[in-house]
């Protein structure tokens, strides 16, 4: 049940809202393809503007949660998917299990304050630092999927861009978390939906701006349920049909 926002707390209202429904969608409460309440409906449950609702609902449609139906209003996407195309493992093993060659190439390391989603995901207050890694990920030498991993830096004392290796079984953070921080994994939650490859994802994926491709997010938990790691990465659309049909990935002119 949907319930009145904290209007005491630096968090924005859209984003207490988005987040609100985020939980219903997720917890089965909401299901896919069921409508959701109407914007006025919506504005009178939680007393904020339409344009805050309008900004609450359009976060959900880029994360494709929610899907707009002209005339018709907006419902739970029938694409959300709860578990992962590759299961609970690292991308890693799964590449190596069929046979292929993955490479991961590192294109940023640091140290931030988290955004939103992120502190959201990972339990943590935004005055608290996350180590942040972007990298691409590579299937017998054709890039495949760029990715950002986050994790809470109080956990991962001394850890540096070397932990993150590019070749071989130790480029899975799985076996870096196992092996360096003793950080067992043993459990995830993902969603997938669809999107349209944005400018910066489209020139490192050598693909054009607005071509489809897959967002998958992961939240990795260790034992306790204390979220350790969150994960995005954008997936292009041919990885798909390589993992079905086993053969080598084609280019796209």
């Amino acid at each position: 049940m949907l319930k009145e926002i904290n209007r005491d707390i630096p968090v924005p209202l859209y984003y207490q809202i988005s987040q609100q429904i985020r939980q219903q969608i997720v917890s089965g409460e909401m299901k896919p393809g069921e409508q959701i309440p109407t914007e006025k409906e919506l504005q009178e449950i939680f007393d904020v503007s339409r344009s805050t609702i309008r900004q609450a609902i359009a976060e959900l449609v880029y994360a494709g949660l929610l899907e707009r139906r002209s005339t018709q209003g907006t419902f739970v996407a029938r694409t959300k998917l709860e578990e992962s195309i590759f299961g609970f493992g690292s991308f890693t093993n799964e590449m190596l299990k069929r046979g292929m060659i993955p490479e991961s190439k590192i294109l940023d390391f640091k140290f931030i304050l988290p955004p939103e989603n992120v502190a959201y995901n990972l339990e943590v207050e935004r005055s608290s630092h996350v180590v942040a890694m972007e990298r691409l990920r590579i299937v017998n030498g054709e890039s495949v999927a760029v990715e950002n991993w986050y994790a809470p830096a109080q956990n991962l004392s001394g850890i540096d861009r070397s932990y993150f290796k590019e070749s071989g079984r130790e480029q899975s953070t799985y076996y870096m978390l196992r092996d360096q921080f003793n950080i067992s994994l043993y459990s995830a939650v993902d969603s997938i939906s669809a999107v349209a490859l944005e400018a910066h994802d489209a020139k490192l994926l050598q693909m054009e701006p607005g071509m489809p491709a897959l967002l998958r997010t992961r939240v990795s938990f260790a034992p306790g349920d204390v979220p350790m790691v969150f994960a995005s990465g954008v997936y292009i659309i041919k990885l798909i049909f390589t993992l079905e049909s086993g053969k080598i990935p084609f280019k796209v002119q």
